[in-house]
């Protein structure tokens, strides 16, 4: 396999992911009748931000080229639609319909990223400088924030998310944030700026999505649910501010997407 293909897969897969996300912001009822669980419009915005980060994430990785740097991110979306395809297997849909072939298309989506993981992890990396040790502690809270609330959605406790979440809801949410770990995982096993970019591009475009929408969730969230709202944003705010500061703004350990096309095509 070329690399050429690979970029031009995740460029088509990007821009697909990117046209479901804007469909499930909207409500789009025709992007909404690929999933099958029914859990509201807050429900809906979510996964809006979960496609476009995986959007995002991919179209920079097909754009740059920085396809070693995308060893993280493969691992990311194989494990989020592998888990997803393990959840429909147990045949837990809203619709009642047999999993049938969308677990089938998850589970070869995951064999496919984790193949596209091996493929790429031997690519020489455009930009091997150090990961700053800001952008490790970073690394490490993230992780802390992940693994506990994804653990607890699989588990299905409830009351996580600042929105009621049915049970099988839940679990699917918890393989999105365990998934999301990787993103934040592989560039602490190997330290270097480019294998945290592709997370960071992710994780901006999913806080944009999700930021707007949860400030207008304040006048309806539950009581019970209003100090996860809080935390949730609050989260959301702090990686805006880290993607963002460290993508465009930092110059020591500038890892910004214009800087990284450029270092790709210099290199090249």
């Amino acid at each position: 396999m070329s690399a050429g293909l690979i970029r031009l897969l995740l460029l088509l897969v990007g821009l697909v992911c990117g046209v479901l996300a804007f469909g499930y912001f909207t409500q789009a009822p025709w992007a909404l009748a690929t999933w099958p669980w029914k859990d509201g419009p807050l429900a809906n915005i979510f996964v809006s931000s979960v496609l476009a980060a995986v959007s995002a994430a991919m179209l920079w990785v097909a754009v740059s080229g920085h396809l070693a740097g995308a060893a993280g991110g493969f691992l990311h979306v194989s494990t989020m639609v592998g888990g997803i395809g393990l959840v429909l297997l147990g045949g837990a849909v809203d619709a009642g319909a047999g999993p049938g072939a969308p677990a089938l298309l998850c589970l070869v989506a995951a064999a496919t990223g984790v193949a596209g993981f091996a493929w790429v992890r031997r690519l020489r990396l455009f930009d091997a400088r150090p990961l700053p040790m800001a952008l490790r502690v970073w690394c490490v809270i993230y992780l802390l924030i992940l693994l506990p609330a994804g653990t607890a959605l699989l588990l299905r406790v409830p009351g996580i998310m600042p929105w009621p979440v049915k049970p099988t809801t839940s679990a699917v949410y918890g393989c999105v944030f365990v998934a999301a770990a990787w993103s934040f995982a592989y560039p602490l096993l190997y330290p270097r700026i480019e294998h945290i970019r592709v997370g960071l591009v992710g994780f901006l475009a999913y806080d944009l999505v999700l930021l707007p929408p949860f400030f207008g969730h304040f006048d309806k969230v539950l009581p019970e649910l209003r100090i996860n709202l809080i935390l949730y944003v609050s989260a959301l705010i702090a990686s805006a501010l880290v993607s963002v500061y460290y993508l465009l703004i930092s110059r020591d350990a500038r890892v910004g997407s214009l800087a990284g096309i450029a270092v790709s095509r210099n290199a090249a």
